[in-house]
């Protein structure tokens, strides 16, 4: 075996704590549940990967990721040469078509670990840097309109110019007040969207569209549940602002689905379709149907699986609507040194791989035992 083949794979299932619980229709999360993979080649090189529980999100639960990565992926992973990158993720996905999250975590450190391996940053491996710095989508998700007000006000000040407003916590009127007061508060200069997490109705996000115009919102978000295609296409039809989709793009096939009903963008999430390789792949399906991005990580990962999303935000030719590095909302990282925005910005980082220097305590931590 070569240099560049795997010798050894390993997986961490974690519970981390977030520093306040984030609120969205139907749900209060307090703990982000996630998957690290540590595969190590022949010279030594290690690389780390990592995907977020997302069953509501078309991903996988912690349990069953960790599962089939002990009993199928880690066998398969051993003398695979890195240098074969997204051919390997390819092989997996054919292979185990229902385990695209713990693949999305093989993959991206696949690309930690090749760009370690030829000292490159992980964005050259994706096409090459577009952008030196990115700004970033702060969410908002409180029980209160006066909270939501509040978080936005504090944000701004520290420089963020763009916010998402999670909806379907509070009732439409309130997330009608919310949004119009956040507009207020912050003024022109920033941008808004928000996101139903499928939790509205036609009618409610027809009222919502309606009386938010003069907030003039970048995007709605997936405001309807996934097979309500009927109210999709006439809430599209409206006009009145973008209809983008999450919870509905689980692979390259959906967002070609979904295109036909009028839709102005989609959110891609590495969990949901099988790491960097997919979020490649469908980018360029967006680009070819005049779609817009935002690049989100789900509420929380760690630094590991935000720094695969910077490195694609430089990498992608757009990302208009956003992109959502989540792992400032932790309470803790498994990183020594988490990226951090400074003055709104996000720096993409030059260094070989992803740029991430894992602190392996803190894995240990916050395991759960399998």
């Amino acid at each position: 075996m070569t240099s560049t083949n795997i010798r050894y794979a390993n997986a961490f299932a974690l519970r981390v704590p977030l520093i306040k619980p984030m609120l969205m229709a139907g749900t209060r999360i307090t703990h982000a549940e996630t998957l690290i993979i540590r595969i190590e080649t022949n010279n030594g090189v290690i690389g780390w990967g990592e995907t977020t529980a997302a069953p509501s999100h078309g991903g996988q639960s912690l349990e069953e990721m960790y599962h089939v990565f002990g009993l199928d992926l880690r066998g398969d992973l051993i003398g695979k040469d890195i240098l074969d990158l997204s051919g390997i993720t390819q092989q997996l996905c054919l292979r185990y078509p229902k385990a695209s999250g713990a693949i999305a975590a093989i993959d991206i450190a696949s690309y930690d670990v090749l760009g370690k391996y030829l000292h490159i940053p992980a964005y050259t491996l994706m096409g090459g840097k577009k952008r030196d710095e990115i700004a970033p989508l702060y969410l908002v998700g409180t029980n209160t309109v006066e909270s939501d007000i509040a978080d936005a006000k504090k944000y701004f000040s520290q420089g963020y110019r763009f916010f998402k407003l999670k909806l379907g916590v509070k009732t439409p009127e309130e997330d009608i007040q919310s949004v119009l007061g956040i507009r207020a508060a912050i003024g022109s200069e920033a941008k808004i969207c928000a996101d139903a997490n499928t939790g509205y109705s036609t009618e409610v996000a027809t009222t919502f569209l309606q009386k938010t115009q003069e907030a003039r919102i970048e995007f709605l978000e997936q405001p309807l549940e996934k097979d309500n295609l009927e109210g999709l296409e006439k809430i599209c039809s409206l006009k009145i602002a973008p209809i983008g989709l999450d919870e509905s793009i689980t692979s390259a096939q959906d967002i070609i689905k979904y295109a036909r009903y009028g839709i102005s963008g989609v959110s891609l999430k590495t969990l949901k379709l099988s790491g960097i390789t997919g979020v490649l792949r469908s980018a360029n399906i967006c680009e070819a149907f005049n779609l817009e991005i935002n690049l989100a990580g789900k509420i929380a990962e760690t630094s590991i699986a935000s720094a695969a999303v910077l490195h694609l935000s430089a990498a992608l030719n757009r990302v208009n609507w956003g992109v959502s590095p989540s792992h400032l909302y932790l309470s803790e990282d498994v990183v020594t040194a988490p990226p951090k925005p400074i003055n709104g910005m996000y720096s993409i980082s030059n260094r070989p791989g992803l740029g991430i220097d894992v602190d392996e305590s803190q894995l240990k931590r916050f395991h759960i035992p399998g």
